[in-house]
């Protein structure tokens, strides 16, 4: 079932002020698997630096508490 799922290509076509289409194309794994791939990279450096934004907060904030 998720073969299937994933076998399917959904696109929008369309602006804010124009006319709004939405498609499906069958048979397109490849360009979807892809997709994924590249989400999943872009998902994983936001985690990264995030953490490294966290980590950098608990550092100065480690810093200026010292007397």
């Amino acid at each position: 079932m998720l073969h299937q799922l994933l076998n399917a290509s959904i696109g929008v076509i369309g602006g804010a002020d124009g006319p709004t289409e939405v498609f499906v194309t069958m048979g397109n794994m490849d360009a979807v698997l892809q997709a994924l791939n590249i989400m999943g990279k872009g998902m994983l450096g936001i985690f990264v630096v995030i953490g490294a934004i966290a980590l950098i907060v608990a550092l100065l904030t480690k810093v200026g508490n010292q007397k």
